[in-house]
């Protein structure tokens, strides 16, 4: 988000991705449909191919409102919403994701953190997706603020009981909020359905987070622009050729301001209180979740390139990270495959992680 700008070309790459390559034979469809529309406080973006795909363009908005409805801590009567302002919530509908979130928060060491809400509130970034919201008005908080809301941040703050479908809090300013692994989840739950059905091929982007399924009327794979970091939005520098996964990316540029000279963007350090300064400009996750793509793009631009490389590689998952002297890293002969790099014009060198 903030993140990733996907292009669907009418030129195509036959390249393989192992890692998201289901390997099945799929047939050109005649049929398509699409649809944008508006929820979790961004813009998706549908498109269905084959036989199917009129009939399955609104069940496929319906799941995707439905997972908004459930978990945006925005609406009121959702799982989140309902914790935020009791602290204490039946999660039965959602253990999955609150599970892997807590999972992901031990092996990051912090790094990734569903309770970070009292710290984005205080910067600012709350407001994110508002109608009237002008990031520029924003202004880098007194520490005391962040000292105080560093307080009530941390996993460990939580009582998750799995087994009863639980989670509360003991102190009454703990807040949850999932931006920044529920886009990735809702995508999956709509892609879990589309699997189910005659279709043979589907993409679902919410700008950071994307999926695809199948492939293209004519047989081949679906191509993904990989965001220039410091480029305008639509520009690119690889574009990645994949079938049957998610690709979520996290970077400094879509949500910033500046304050003397200093860039300050919505992805915050859970540790520190400020927003993530490791290293990194942008941070690619490839696999077959959503949700954990989602979740670990987050946690490696927390981490920074060696760390949240061990991280990447932990999760056995495809990795490509950019630096602020904007050598792009892979981490992967898959990754590499399934890539045709073009950001040497822009400065950006193309570097093997071993």
């Amino acid at each position: 988000m903030r993140k990733l700008t996907a292009a669907v070309l009418t030129a195509c790459m036959v390249l393989p991705l192992a890692a998201c390559s289901s390997g099945k034979d799929y047939s050109a469809a005649a049929d398509e449909a699409e649809s944008t529309i508006f929820t979790m406080g961004t813009v998706f973006s549908i498109r269905l191919l084959g036989d199917d795909a009129d009939s399955m363009l609104k069940s496929t908005e319906s799941v995707l409102y439905d997972e908004n409805d459930l978990i945006s801590w925005r609406e009121d009567g959702s799982v989140i919403s309902d914790f935020n302002s009791s602290h204490t919530a039946d999660i039965s509908q959602i253990s999955d994701l609150i599970e892997m979130a807590q999972q992901v928060n031990e092996d990051s060491e912090g790094a990734f953190d569903i309770t970070v809400l009292p710290l984005t509130k205080v910067w600012g970034f709350d407001k994110i997706g508002d109608a009237d919201f002008d990031i520029n008005s924003l202004t880098v908080p007194d520490q005391a603020d962040i000292d105080s809301a560093l307080a009530h941040v941390g996993m460990d703050k939580l009582q998750i009981d799995p087994d009863a479908g639980t989670m509360s809090a003991q102190d009454p300013d703990v807040q949850v909020e999932l931006g920044a692994i529920g886009k990735g989840y809702a995508i999956q739950k709509a892609m879990d359905s589309i699997r189910q059905s005659d279709l043979s091929g589907a993409l679902i982007s919410a700008g950071s987070s994307i999926a695809v399924y199948g492939t293209k009327q004519d047989g081949t794979y679906f191509n993904i622009g990989l965001r220039d970091p410091r480029g305008e939005e639509d520009d690119t520098i690889a574009m990645l050729s994949v079938t049957d996964c998610s690709i979520s990316s996290s970077g400094d540029y879509e949500h910033y301001f500046e304050q003397d000279g200093k860039r300050y963007h919505h992805i915050i350090d859970p540790e520190t209180g400020y927003p993530a300064d490791s290293g990194l400009m942008q941070t690619t996750i490839i696999c077959d979740d959503g949700a954990l793509a989602d979740a670990l793009s987050t946690a490696c631009m927390v981490l920074g390139l060696d760390k949240g490389m061990a991280l990447a590689n932990k999760y056995k998952v495809g990795a490509i990270f950019i630096d602020t002297d904007k050598n792009v890293w892979y981490n992967s002969n898959d990754v590499l495959g399934s890539m045709d790099f073009s950001g040497e014009d822009q400065g950006y060198k193309l570097c093997e992680y071993n």
